[in-house]
């Protein structure tokens, strides 16, 4: 009889130990949360009256479900505004918001190893324009991984915000998250970087020509480099010369922004007018960079002719902004009049 429930008792103790080995690897069941492309329903519960307000900007609770098969997983969370252009309510009436997150909340949820995430949100309620314009950023960011893995990443959710005192009807609307600085620099191998400002002779240059290439591609001349104005740093080490990484192109053409208005220093009428805002290099200089542009030019437009999300109106005008794009680096003379003639 000892002998037997010494027996049950060794199998009961194996049967628990690798339930909680299960349990344990449980967390890498999920992939990276940025790893995959497909668009996930969540829900984000908090004091959404309270939050839209903003008028002290700390972090509030927030509860955070979305279903996983049959089952619902739940997990606590931080929220708060972000931001100081869109947090303005006569541009945008739902501004961009930052999520913190508790380690052993999220630990078997697709946002395990994710500390602070900024979102990126619809900005008006009612207006479809607005929808699309995040689409399009979305895809900006989409565009830039193609060209290099030293670029932030994102990911696209269609959210249910609701309020916990019931003084604001649910909102279901499309945001994505984009990845952290610290993650994205430990991921291609670099540390971040918090320079406060970036002299002409301490950047990457060819990686910086193929960001003002980009920039110009897209109609981005909302960004700069010595000021570090829409740019994060990542290097190998604090003293190596470091790479610039861009964010934030709600103001590019492409994406088409109603508040977006020209820099008026630049002197162009429309965000839609190029300008290069790179240094100068020489022809060949361009067309060594300028060859990954065109081998890259239907990875680029499958882009947008896969994407389900976006119109067939908004496709058309991109491509046909790009088509432009294309028209440009193949002129030799308008290449010398934009890039080598104005470049810095």
């Amino acid at each position: 009889m000892y002998i037997k429930l010494k027996g049950l008792l060794s199998l009961f103790i194996i049967c628990v130990s690798f339930c909680l080995k299960a349990q344990e690897n449980k967390v890498y069941t999920h992939p990276d949360l940025f790893d995959t492309d497909s668009v996930i329903n969540i829900n984000v519960t908090t004091n959404l009256k309270q939050l839209l307000r903003g008028k002290e900007n700390k972090y509030q609770k927030a509860r955070i479900s979305y279903h996983e098969g049959e089952d619902i997983v739940s997990m606590s969370a931080f929220v708060k505004l972000r931001g100081r252009f869109r947090r303005d309510k006569s541009i945008c009436q739902f501004p961009p918001l930052r999520f913190k997150f508790v380690k052993s909340e999220s630990a078997y949820t697709i946002f395990h190893d994710q500390k602070r995430l900024k979102l990126v949100s619809h900005c008006r309620n009612r207006d479809s324009r607005y929808e699309q314009m995040l689409i399009q950023e979305y895809l900006a960011y989409k565009l830039y991984n193609i060209l290099s893995p030293e670029s932030f990443r994102v990911r696209m959710f269609r959210i249910k915000y609701t309020d916990t005192q019931d003084q604001i009807k649910p909102i279901i609307k499309l945001a994505f998250f984009i990845e952290d600085h610290k993650k994205m620099a430990y991921r291609n191998g670099k540390i971040p970087r918090y320079d406060k400002s970036l002299p002409k002779e301490h950047v990457a240059v060819n990686k910086l020509t193929k960001l003002a290439l980009f920039q110009y591609m897209i109609g981005n001349s909302d960004w700069g480099i010595s000021t570090l104005h829409n740019i994060k740093l990542i290097g190998k080490t604090p003293e190596s010369i470091p790479i610039a990484v861009p964010y934030d192109f709600d103001w590019c053409s492409l994406v088409n922004a109603p508040y977006a208005v020209p820099n008026p220093k630049l002197n162009i009428e429309s965000i839609h007018v190029r300008v290069y805002r790179g240094y100068k290099r020489t022809l060949k200089e361009y067309e060594f960079i300028l060859r990954e542009f065109r081998m890259k030019k239907e990875l680029f437009y499958e882009l947008y002719r896969n994407n389900k999300l976006l119109n067939e109106k908004e496709k058309k005008r991109v491509l046909n902004y790009l088509d432009d794009f294309y028209k440009i680096i193949d002129n030799p003379v308008k290449m010398k009049s934009d890039f080598v003639d104005i470049g810095r």
